[in-house]
């Protein structure tokens, strides 16, 4: 009977994924209505060309091949903070309309819903597209980015919540449990030069769009690993709260955070101060924003969290945070280094278009430089400069020439 009962739940597993939880696929109330703006993975790290970083989001896990999978009523943004408290930085935006994409900066790194900023650049979906400031941009479908075992990973999150039970056999589906082997997504990846970071920042992205005229609505937040699946339990009405959120410390959300990290850890019996573990953990993943030093070798491990590279076993890592190991677990599902490239975009698209293209890569000019609304502002200012300058000059050559007709005067009255 035990036996027929978990064959059966590893039936219905893969179906509620779909439908509900899996890493951070549909984790929200609205992300579930709008899939185009479901954000499911984020990943940052040194380009294999000097002195630039990449950046890459996942988005919309229904996505089909040579179909156009981006919302064309959403703003996709990435905020970059110099500093954890999100006080300083800037926000990369992308829409998408009429086939194509626009690329926007804005000089505040958690901008209002509805703003994207500057507009920098625009071009085709599906083209790398070499902006003539240095930045690279490629839109497009490509294999999931994300392995994991997805069905070994809910079977086992059970275990633990519902019934208090420490069970790593809840991975032997293997590489079966890999639901994300059989997806696809939606990609933006762009890279910058690194003289446009600061050289630590602080990330996350994100998803807005308009449901209503002036109506603006966040669908999704992402940053560290499953933060929501894992650190969030079963908390719907949280899980869309934190979606519609930024870089804040939630009470609410924190309590629950610690709540289910405290079930994980107790349940696992491997750390031997529980609560400290805990508290040290959850400062480390909440709020939910993720560290890198700009022009490091990325790295996402159990001991820390400097960006995250492609290849590296996320899934694994955080389950082992999630009991308090020192080390990694193992899933059982390991990563496919065939669906990456070495050089830009990193990832493989799949589009038909794209790979049957002759000119894979266009050169756009920039419309407007990043940065350029500062230094309008402070040009603003600068005329006011030169002519408090002659002022001062003028003034003080003719303190400087009543001076000299003084002393030039006193000399001939004495010589007479």
């Amino acid at each position: 009977m035990k036996i027929l009962k978990k064959s059966l739940f590893l039936l219905f597993v893969p179906v509620a994924l779909v439908i509900s939880t899996s890493g951070h696929h549909f984790e929200t109330d609205l992300a579930k209505q709008y899939p185009q703006m479901d954000l499911t993975d984020l990943f940052v790290f040194e380009s294999n060309q000097p002195n630039k970083t990449v950046f890459l989001l996942d988005t919309n896990p229904q996505s089909k091949k040579d179909s156009f999978n981006f919302a064309p009523n959403g703003i996709y943004k990435f905020h970059v903070a110099n500093n954890k408290a999100f006080t300083e930085g800037q926000t990369f935006s992308f829409t998408f309309k009429d086939n194509k994409v626009q690329f926007y900066w804005d000089g505040n790194p958690e901008n209002e819903l509805s703003q994207t900023g500057t507009l920098i650049a625009q071009g085709p979906v599906n083209r790398i597209l070499e902006l003539n400031n240095g930045i690279k941009i490629w839109t497009g479908t490509t294999q999931d980015n994300f392995q994991g075992n997805a069905v070994g990973a809910e079977l086992f999150k059970h275990k633990v919540l519902d019934e208090g039970v420490y069970d790593l056999s809840a991975f032997d589906v293997g590489e079966k449990g890999n639901y994300f082997g059989i997806g696809k997504s939606s990609v933006i990846v762009f890279e910058v030069p690194n003289e446009l970071l600061s050289d630590n920042i602080f990330y996350y992205a994100s998803t807005t769009f308009e449901e209503e005229a002036n109506h603006w609505h966040q669908v999704n937040h992402i940053a560290n690993v499953l933060f929501p699946h894992f650190y969030m339990g079963y908390d719907n009405k949280l899980r869309s709260k934190y979606g519609s959120q930024g870089a804040v410390e939630d009470d609410e959300i924190k309590q629950n955070v610690i709540n289910n990290l405290t079930k994980y850890v107790t349940t696992a019996g491997i750390q031997k101060n529980p609560k400290a573990y805990v508290a040290k953990l959850t400062e480390r993943v909440y709020p939910d924003v993720v560290p890198y030093e700009v022009g490091t070798k990325a790295s996402y491990t159990v001991d820390k969290f400097n960006g995250r590279p492609l290849l590296d076993d996320a899934m694994n890592v955080s389950l082992g945070l999630l009991v308090g190991s020192e080390t990694a677990l193992d899933d059982q599902v390991s990563i496919k280094p065939e669906r990456y490239q070495p050089n830009f975009p990193f990832t493989i698209p799949i589009d038909d278009d794209y790979l049957k293209a002759s000119q894979k890569s266009v050169t756009i000019n920039v419309e407007n430089q990043i940065g350029a609304e500062k230094k309008n502002t402070q040009n603003t200012k600068t005329p006011q400069t030169p002519i408090n300058n002659w002022i001062y000059y003028i003034v003080g050559g003719l303190f400087i020439v009543l001076l000299i007709y003084f002393f030039t005067r006193k000399k001939k009255k004495e010589i007479i």
